[in-house]
């Protein structure tokens, strides 16, 4: 992998590099989007690589899949490209199940464009664009994400974080189970922004607390 972009300390660093890792394995593609890793695939090492547009990711996976089905599929995605602006893509995914692997890295917030509020910010966590905090009566509540995967029973969920070596080591195990499975597999990574938190210390506590909060207070 050649010298990324992100910012000192970003969740984003080790799942890069354990997915292109996999994919060079596996001869597979990667499909980039707009957000904190837009730039992959220029910085993937002999992997073929598509970008595409906003929120749109899911759909261009569709579309390389049904032209080479025989090819292992990544979509990389940031928490507001794919269930804020792509939502309708995700929806459709789930529902359609194609043998795709969707590897969402969740930061909570738009980071790319300045850190405001996406589907997946929690009550309580102030952004850009939810200064004194997401509330429910104001800005509803935050998308669940494996609730939404339940919609198809054959599709697969699963959650980690990358604020730990122990959630690293998961994914990289996950990953590799999502890439045999013969369906839709999503991979949420709840991963620290030291950029939106202006320390990485404190950016890497809460990921691993809020982790901890979606496994139900244990770590799952």
């Amino acid at each position: 992998m050649k010298p990324a972009a992100y910012c000192k300390g970003c969740g984003h660093l080790p799942i890069s590099k354990i997915v292109e890792k996999e994919l060079i394995e596996r001869e597979g593609i990667l499909i980039g989007s707009v957000g904190c890793s837009v730039f992959l695939p220029d910085v993937f090492e002999i992997v073929d690589a598509v970008s595409s547009a906003h929120g749109r990711a899911l759909s261009v996976a569709t579309a390389v899949k049904m032209c080479l089905p025989e090819k292992p599929i990544v979509v990389y995605q940031g928490d507001g490209d794919c269930c804020t602006i792509g939502i309708g893509e995700l929806v459709h995914t789930i529902l359609r199940n194609p043998k795709i692997v969707c590897v969402l890295i969740n930061n909570q917030q738009f980071g790319m464009t300045g850190h405001q509020q996406s589907a997946l910010t929690p009550i309580g966590m102030k952004t850009k664009t939810s200064v004194t905090g997401r509330n429910e009566a104001e800005h509803g509540i935050p998308l669940n994400v494996g609730l939404l995967m339940k919609q198809n029973p054959k599709a697969k969920y699963y959650l980690t974080t990358s604020a730990t070596k122990v959630g690293i080591d998961k994914f990289k195990e996950q990953l590799k189970e999502a890439l045999d499975y013969d369906g839709f597999s999503l991979i949420e990574i709840i991963a620290p922004c030291p950029t939106f938190w202006s320390n990485v210390k404190k950016s890497y506590e809460y990921s691993i607390k809020y982790y901890e909060q979606l496994c139900g207070g244990m770590i799952c």
